[in-house]
């Protein structure tokens, strides 16, 4: 009876030591290569940093636990060596790098890390088509081969529509997975409003408690609040001199809000065609206000000197942060909203030949 109440005592006292709580994670490292130093266990919140835990990696081997609601994206960060991105999720997790290889470690005990590894695989394989294109197309405008250049940016719309359809077809097929919803927000500006409003449907059910899911809806609200047929919020924002110029000040006109950057290569070569299509229709009652989502002033005035853009600009030189392109809902440049005369916006994002046949249309009768 002793030896029976001494077993009992001892597994009771073994599982007490070994149970694991429903919500925690416990992470395993191995650095192979030569590295001795601190690791920290972070996250990206909004494109900011936030160190969560840190530890002494002795002999490549380190070790994190804590507690996590639902699966998420973590990273790994080293000293002054790049960081290793994994899945995280409350499970036993183990992770094998070599301090060359960051890009490619070996993680195992996460299931929703092994999703993330396959959406990886897709991104692989459109960014190495991608590459091919883009080296192609830089060949042919070395050569001056117009032809083949327009031939090749057709190509490049193609594999985006065919990467966008990738993601969607991802996204649904493992719409229980808490992977999703981050791809989704991670690749948030490659979908419109009824992509977003698709994928909220298909990942309601599993996954809502994500916070990539809470994004979700919040960027659907923009959207809606910014598509054609409803009026342009109005905001206000300085110019080159520090005059405050708003928005619906400037009804009468038909009106295009123009995202741009200095930095941006394509904002700044689409500007000749805004600078056309300016000068075409200004008189007929056509006008543009410049939005730059630029950070640098002298940068900013000087890319609108040199090409030539001569309407209302105004920007708050908070790059990203700009408040009226988080108002709009805009994480690509270029980006544009064309207003009519009671500022109801009328169309989104028009480049090239259509920014000029919706202005022609326009003012036909003009």
């Amino acid at each position: 009876m002793k030896n029976i109440i001494s077993l009992l005592a001892l597994l009771i006292a073994f599982s007490a030591c070994n149970t694991k709580k429903s919500n925690e994670y416990r992470i395993k490292g191995q650095i192979n290569g030569k590295y001795e130093g601190m690791v920290y266990l972070q996250q990206n919140k909004d494109g900011n940093w936030i160190k969560l835990d840190s530890a002494n990696a002795e002999k490549g081997k380190f070790e994190f636990k804590g507690m996590i609601e639902s699966p998420d994206m973590y990273y790994i960060g080293l000293n002054e060596s790049g960081f290793v991105g994994f899945f995280n999720e409350p499970s036993d997790i183990n992770i094998v790098f070599h301090i060359d290889s960051t890009n490619n470690p070996r993680v195992t005990g996460s299931s929703s890390d092994v999703d993330y590894r396959k959406y990886l695989k897709i991104m692989n394989t459109y960014q190495n088509s991608m590459v091919d294109l883009y080296s192609q197309y830089n060949e042919a405008n070395r050569n001056n081969d117009s032809v083949k250049a327009a031939e090749l940016e057709n190509e490049l719309d193609l594999l985006d529509e065919q990467h966008r359809a990738d993601l969607m077809t991802f996204i649904k097929t493992n719409n229980e997975s808490f992977v999703s919803p981050y791809i989704t927000m991670r690749h948030a500006y490659e979908f419109d409003l009824d992509n977003l409003k698709e994928i909220s449907e298909a990942l309601k059910s599993k996954v809502s408690s994500s916070p990539f899911y809470s994004k979700i809806s919040d960027r659907i609200v923009i959207l809606e609040s910014v598509s054609i047929g409803k009026t342009a919020p109005d905001f206000t924002m300085n110019n080159q001199n520090g005059e405050p110029v708003t928005l619906s000040e400037l009804r009468g006109k038909v009106l295009l809000i123009d995202f741009w950057a200095s930095w941006c290569g394509p904002c700044r070569k689409e500007n000749p065609n805004v600078v056309a299509a300016y000068k075409k229709y200004n008189d007929k009652g056509f006008d543009i206000l410049g939005v730059s989502l630029d950070k640098d002033k002298d940068s900013w005035l000087k890319a609108i000197s040199d090409d030539g853009l001569t309407w209302t600009h105004v920007s708050d030189l908070q790059y990203w942060e700009n408040a009226a392109s988080k108002q709009y809902g805009v994480m690509s440049i270029p980006s544009n909203v064309l207003l009519d005369q009671n500022g109801v916006i009328i169309a989104r994002d028009l480049r090239g030949e259509d920014l000029q046949k919706k202005l022609e249309e326009i003012f036909a009768a003009v």
